[in-house]
């Protein structure tokens, strides 16, 4: 069985290969961030954004150096080793520990030589005092006599004679706050854990981690070393290395691989599906054309006005291209079942049947574009631009590619739509099992309505053991909150840090958070170091001078050291401290100051490690004036506040949208409501199903549900509800091509989503759980719960039904709402009345130019036993005239002069608003074929439009439009010009008089002579 159409091959090789190049062309901008970035509009998020990006806190990398013997000598000479290696690969940015070193070295260093500005008064009260006795100061002269006194593994860069005593060290001990977990030593310049089997190395890369390329450069490098380690250290040392480049690469390969495999299934999936039910194997695999161009021309038109495109929009690419697939079938399913028409018969009644489905498929994916997230926003867009492609494709290339070729043949495949007829029929069983299961499912309804952000994105088992292992050595270094401070200049910054040093006291205090290093511990600014000089200048009394220089000598010279040795000591207790804003660079390194190579403006960073009571808000209210603040745990509060406002309107918008769009194609409440009823069981079905299985939807999932329900599912009822407001019964031929046409497309999208539910990536896996459910219940609903109320709606009037708005009640709304202009607005009919003949034995009419139809079957209840002959140019007209007579009339098509052939002559026949259509010979030439069949006696009755109105009137607006748009041009006569002309075409005028009080239009009354 051959196809019913002949196909262009050069325009169908043209349009495969400038779709290969579009595709080609968009997919080098493919970008794997799942997440992409968030609306800035909430300050929070603003300074969580702003900290990301102007300080590498998402990038720094974690660096784990294990020993499973616990020898400490081997994890040093393991660091070095490393520390070396990344210094040679270019590949990390400053704060390697080899800097950490040096800047502790130069910290004691500087602390030795300013005590007198750093100690506050409470630790000289409580903690230098032990020092001073005799004892401590002779204790700590013997140890220096015998060794050389080190700082935690640290060789002081100054003698001993600047602090005999060690009071430098109660100052170091803030280093602590350094510390990632409690137990943490600083051995030689690196983190040591607690057990003695671990180093820490912290390092920030060059490039961003989020950066694919760089990911898997990071990765390989870590792997050579790692074999490198083994090689040169031998067995039994471990490197570990973790970060945001770990996932990045790990998002790659799973999206990738998720992609790639959904992509090929659901292409090579849908193909055979539409081979198996095609009469003609062309017509599927052409069917799939228009949804794979669309989606092609989607993701090229979208990268050009975008950097990148999020995998995530490809992985959900084959949910595309199968939600775009319903033109494609139905116009194919026409084409191949209809050996009647032609290729525009086929364009016409998609059309009128799918338009309405595309746009609100359209409004639901364009919605998203508000959703606050970039993936779901790029998602949105490309979708809804899709859907249009591959509408506008069926509609405009597809005509050019399929060519007319009628043979008078019948499809022989006629099995798969009696089996679906039967799927349509289960009548009221069926819609009272439908909600049965939706009662039963709404138990198990389990909304969670949060949003976790860590869904969209997945990792290898291997990266997740490696976070692991960080966070049970290291603690959880993600879940520390981040202060940035910046300042024009260095002194300007370190006076903003002692305002902030005071809060985190308080907060330290408080027992919200643990003591945090901050630059103003060891540099404090002019007030805080007026401060301590003033409690230290306290703290020196004479007396305690005496005392203790008394001692340091006494103790210095038994124990032999030479006269003098601790002068430079015992003048600085009395000697005034300068203040001094100048900090190494090492130093600056070691706590977090850089200068912005950019603006160059200085910037401090400063982390806190909260506590079991800490109070993300309250903190980020007392010190978002001061610093910006990197909260993950409140950053994520607030975007899942975000997109929980974001869904709140998306959801508003597309409901607005749909019912918009609904009422605008449906016109009627009635058939809104039973529009409805498939997505609202598909909700709660989705819904209990997805808590009955123990994965309850976040906001995410709402989110991504509502648009599949209210986009995607809602073309099932929809193009239900318009077929049979188009065809009137559920036996119609064409309607039949709809319903196949239907199940065959939204098998085909539950093909697709069912690949993705086998995806690896969370993220793509819950779309496919989703998916699947919203649409296959929207499917359900539409097989089980509108068949019985649309047939009763449609097929069984109630008794005493009669009259124009009985039979334009279930039409669609353009040809109801002429229905009732013309019987409510419209003077016509009831003008008509007085003007046709009383006889009761009228048995033939013909109606020129009848319309939709409506005088017509004013004039088949008038005559009962009349029969109708209608004759108009616009097929969707007649096809409406057809539906509204039934069998009392024959409404054929054509165009005056060109009247039906009749094997009848007739009793009546009118021309209604219709002559200024016809040019001077064309009217005459009409007329005279009436006079031709009109009975002696028989009547001709016209109204026509005069040239001029006495006021502009919005009827005769729009037929200037649609004659504009036909390319024809009006030709209004005056009421002696059209006189003329019925009496030159053999016509006695009975009557001639004005309709209604419109000056403009004109009755005539004729007979022939």
């Amino acid at each position: 069985m051959r196809l019913n159409a002949s196909i262009n091959m050069f325009a169908l090789a043209a349009v495969i290969l400038v779709g290969a190049i579009l595709f080609l062309v968009a997919f080098n901008r493919i970008d794997m961030d799942m997440a992409g970035p968030l609306s800035t509009d909430n300050p929070v998020i603003a300074d969580g954004v702003c900290i990301t990006e102007t300080n590498p806190v998402i990038d720094q990398m974690t660096i784990d150096i294990g020993s499973v013997r616990g020898d400490v000598a081997r994890l040093v000479a393991a660091a070095e080793m490393v520390e070396n290696r990344m210094k040679q690969s270019n590949l990390f940015a400053h704060g390697q520990h080899p800097s950490m070193q040096q800047g502790l070295a130069d910290l004691a260093d500087w602390v030795r030589h300013h005590l007198p500005v750093l100690f506050t008064t409470g630790e000289l009260a409580q903690q230098v005092p032990p020092l001073l006795t005799d004892e401590a100061i002779r204790q700590a002269l013997t140890r220096a006599g015998t060794d050389r006194i080190r700082t935690d593994g640290i060789e002081p860069a100054s003698a001993l004679a600047t602090d005999p005593l060690g009071l430098h060290q109660i100052i170091l001990a803030r280093m602590s706050a350094m510390s990632p977990t409690p137990g943490t030593t600083i051995h030689r310049g690196r983190f040591l854990s607690a057990d003695r089997r671990h180093l820490l190395i912290l390092a920030t890369p060059t490039g961003s981690g989020s950066d694919t390329t760089v990911a898997r450069t990071l990765t390989g490098f870590f792997q050579d070393l790692d074999e490198e380690l083994k090689q040169h250290i031998g067995n039994g040392i471990t490197l570990t290395a973790a970060g945001a480049f770990r996932t990045t690469l790990d998002n790659q390969t799973i999206a990738k691989r998720d992609v790639r495999r959904a992509i090929w299934w659901t292409t090579v999936g849908i193909g055979m599906l539409l081979l198996a039910t095609f009469s003609h194997p062309l017509a599927g695999l052409l069917a799939l054309l228009p949804a794979m161009v669309g989606g092609v021309m989607a993701v090229f038109i979208f990268s050009l006005g975008h950097d990148s495109i999020s995998i995530m929009v490809l992985g959900f690419g084959s949910v595309m291209i199968s939600i775009t697939i319903h033109h494609g079938i139905a116009y194919m399913h026409l084409v191949d079942n209809d050996s009647k028409n032609d290729i525009r018969h086929a364009s016409r009644e998609t059309r009128a049947i799918g338009l309405p489905a595309v746009l609100t498929a359209i409004c639901a994916f364009g919605a998203m574009a508000v959703s606050g997230v970039a993936v779901f926003e790029q998602l949105g867009w490309v979708t809804a631009m899709g859907i249009g492609f591959s509408c506008l494709f069926v509609h405009t290339v597809f005509p050019r590619i399929l060519t007319a070729d009628q043979h008078g043949g019948v499809p022989t495949n006629r099995h798969f739509p009696r089996v679906l007829g039967r799927l349509f029929s289960a009548g009221w069983p069926g819609l009272a099992l439908a909600l049965l299961t939706a009662a039963v499912l709404a138990l198990f309804i389990r909304p969670h309505l949060a949003t976790d952000l860590k869904a969209m994105s997945s990792v290898s088992r291997e990266t997740h053991a490696a976070d692991e292992l960080i966070t049970r050595v290291w603690g959880d270094i993600s879940s520390s909150v981040y202060l940035v401070s910046e300042a024009n200049d260095l002194s300007a910054l370190q006076t903003k840090n002692d305002r902030l040093l005071e809060l985190l006291e308080t907060e330290a205090h408080a027992g919200s958070i643990e003591n945090a290093l901050t630059p103003s511990l060891f540099w404090p600014g002019r007030r805080r170091s007026a401060e301590n000089v003033a409690a230290w200048n306290q703290f020196w009394t004479a007396e305690r001078f005496r005392m203790v220089s008394a001692a340091v000598n006494q103790e210095s010279a038994a124990l032999g050291f030479a006269e003098g040795a601790f002068d430079p000591f015992l003048t600085m207790i009395t000697a005034a401290s300068p203040h001094s804003t100048t900090i190494s660079p090492s130093v600056q390194t070691l706590l977090g100051i850089h200068r912005d190579g950019n603006d160059g403006r200085w910037r401090q960073m400063t982390r806190i490690t909260p506590r079991e009571h800490f109070d993300s808000q309250r903190f980020y209210d007392r010190l978002s004036d001061i610093s910006a603040v990197f909260d993950p745990a409140y950053l994520s509060q607030c975007i899942e506040k975000r997109l929980d406002d974001k869904l709140i309107e998306m959801l508003l918008i597309i409901a607005v949208g749909l019912i918009f769009l609904l009422a605008l194609y449906l016109a009627d409440i009635g058939l809104l409501l039973m529009a409805m009823l498939p997505p609202a069981f598909a909700f709660i079905c989705s819904l209990g199903t997805l808590g009955m299985l123990g994965r309850p939807p976040n906001l995410t999932a709402l989110m991504l549900l509502s648009v599949i329900i209210l986009g995607a599912g809602v073309n099932n009822p929809l193009l239900m509800v318009r077929g049979y407001q188009r065809y009137q019964r559920f036996d119609h031929p064409y309607f039949s091509v709809v319903r196949t046409g239907l199940f065959m497309a939204t098998s085909c999208t539950l093909m697709g989503v069912a690949v993705l539910w086998g995806a690896e990536h969370d993220l793509l896996k819950s779309a496919g759980q989703i998916s699947f459910f919203g649409i296959g219940y929207c499917l359900v609903g539409t097989l089980l719960i509108l068949p019985p109320l649309l047939k009763r709606r449609f097929e069984n009037p109630p008794a005493g039904a009669e009259g124009i708005a009985w039979r334009y009640r279930n039409m669609t709304p353009c040809p109801r709402m002429f229905a009732y202009y013309t019987q409510q607005v419209d003077p016509l009919l009831s003008e008509l009345a007085t003007l046709v003949p009383k006889k009761t034995d009228t048995a033939n009419i013909l109606d020129v130019g009848c319309g939709y139809g409506v005088s017509a079957c004013w004039m088949a209840e008038y005559y009962p036993s009349a029969t109708i002959h209608g004759i108009d140019p616009q097929p969707e007209r007649l096809r409406v005239a057809a539906l509204t007579l039934g069998d009392r009339g024959r409404i054929v098509r054509g165009a005056a002069p060109d009247l039906p052939t009749m094997d009848v002559l007739l009793n009546l026949a009118t021309m209604l608003d219709m002559s200024h259509f016809l040019q001077d010979w064309e009217l005459e030439k009409t007329l005279e074929r009436v006079h031709e069949r009109l009975l002696p006696g028989g009547r001709l009755i016209m109204r026509s439009l005069l040239p001029r109105s006495t006021r502009p009137l919005l009827t005769r607006q729009l037929a200037h439009v649609a004659l504009r748009i036909g390319g024809r041009q009006a030709c209004y006569r005056s009421q002696t010009a059209i006189s003329n002309t019925l009496d030159k075409s053999g016509f006695e005028i009975l009557t001639c008089l004005t309709s209604g009080n419109r000056t403009d239009m004109i009755w005539h009354v004729a007979r022939p002579r």
